[in-house]
Formats: structure tokens, sequence, C-alpha cells
């Protein structure tokens, strides 16, 4: 154990010692480090469905596409937390019974095989009668 963190500690060093070395140590760990970016994306972005959620529930409307930047401004005010890890503002999709926040992952496009969501259940109404 001794030895792989005194290779993890000497990898760093080198990293920012030699300059030629840092492109090649990142390409190394991305497959490491990946997923746990991935993990904690996915934490954030259900405190985010939450917070649409319960401003569902106090206002009676989720925010709709055209409103949904500002709600992430007036919401999280000088946060990152409007964003993914890769700098792209999270998207809202909204069906009946639930509601997805997404991210276009690292390539930032939507619709590619990195894109990835967090989908949350909404309350069902009650009609009055």
């Amino acid at each position: 154990m001794d030895r792989l963190i005194l290779l993890v500690i000497l990898g760093f060093v080198s990293t920012y010692y030699f300059p030629d070395s840092r492109q090649a140590m990142e390409n190394a760990a991305g497959p490491l480090i990946a997923p746990l970016i991935r993990w904690d994306t996915k934490a954030e972005m259900t405190v985010v469905a939450g917070n649409a959620l319960d401003h569902e529930r106090l206002t009676g409307k989720l925010p709709d596409r055209r409103s949904w930047s500002q709600w992430l401004e007036w919401r999280y005010p000088g946060d990152e937390m409007e964003q993914d890890p890769w700098g792209s503002q999270y998207q809202l999709r909204v069906w009946a019974d639930s509601a997805a926040i997404v991210s276009t992952g690292v390539d930032r496009t939507n619709g590619t095989e990195d894109d990835f969501s967090v989908v949350v259940p909404r309350e069902r109404r009650r009609r009055s009668r």
C-alpha cells in the first residue's frame, strides 16, 4: 500500500514538473476518474431535480423550458450547480408522471451516448370534484 501511495505522489509531481507528461497522466487517469465524476454529477443532479419538484409543490408548476435558465440562476446564485462538470447547463425534461435532469456529458452534445440523466417521479395531483 505504501508503494502505491508513493507512486501516486510521484505521478502527480512528475505531471507538474514535466509538462510533457501531463497529457499522458491525464489520459491514464481518465478512465479511473470519469466514473467518480459521473457519480458525483448524478448526486448533484438529484439535488437539482428535488429542488425543481419542491418548486412545483410550492408554486403548482415546474419551471418551463423558457424559464429554466433563469430558474437555475435564481435557485443557485453564484453556484456551479447549474452546470455539469463539463460546462454545459443542466436540462429539464418533463413528463406527466416524472421529470428528468439531463447532462450532455463530456462531449457537450445533446443526444449522444455519453448523455445521462436522473429521473424523479412527480406527485400526482388529486382532482377536486
